[in-house]
């Protein structure tokens, strides 16, 4: 008996958040899949009626036992926010099934947005992820990095963020990005109290930039 074909699982970066910032690439991937793997938010967004979803949550041995279910019969889209290659479901993807099986598509960070916002190139940029909990890093970790872009999300990150730019000193900036490319974005610059009066958005990047980058 001839051996089953498995389809490549295709990940689509899917961008900042508005499905404005989806690449066409990204939009025919979705478009053609049958089964379609995210966020709950995402598949909100995207999911069409005929397909079959898969809802990412926190357990992820789950979801890929679910893919690998799937694979024998179904074209997979696993959407994920921003870019595939920033936090994103497509690690435990990858180390699962394998890069010879999988199709990564690029998406839009939220990083990449908020330094356009800005204007500013991103090239020097050290990007911390306190999304899901608090890296374990120090200030003199990152002292001589350029500019540093933080997730944020996690209920304990603020006062981790706090800290970090009071360590750092007045030789950085603080500009506080929410919720990017959707209703209700929102860009300021603050100062580390102001900040600390902040009620953030899940979706928050933090930026801490050199000083004098904004003039």
């Amino acid at each position: 008996m001839a051996e089953t074909q498995l389809q490549k699982l295709t990940i689509v970066g899917c961008g900042p958040g508005s499905p404005d910032y989806l690449t066409e690439a990204g939009r025919r991937a979705i478009d053609s899949a049958t089964v379609l793997v995210g966020s709950p938010h995402l598949l909100d967004t995207y999911a069409a009626p005929t397909q079959e979803q898969i809802p990412a949550g926190s357990d992820i041995d789950s979801v890929l036992e679910s893919i690998a279910l799937h694979r024998e019969h179904d074209k997979i889209a696993i959407l994920v926010s921003g870019d595939p290659g920033l936090c994103s479901l497509a690690g435990p993807v990858l180390r699962r099934f394998g890069k010879d099986v999988c199709e990564a598509l690029p998406g839009i960070s939220s990083v990449q947005l908020a330094f356009a916002r800005l204007g500013l190139d991103w090239i020097d940029v050290r990007i911390v992820s306190a999304h899901k909990e608090i890296p374990d890093l120090t200030p003199e970790d990152l002292k001589t990095s350029g500019s540093i872009a933080i997730l944020a999300g996690h209920r304990h990150s603020q006062h981790w963020i706090a800290d970090l730019a009071n360590a750092l000193g007045n030789k950085r900036i603080l500009v506080v990005c929410e919720n990017l490319s959707l209703q209700g974005e929102r860009i300021r610059r603050v100062s580390v109290a102001e900040f600390q009066q902040i009620d953030l958005s899940t979706r928050t990047i933090v930026l801490l930039l050199k000083a004098g980058v904004l003039q």
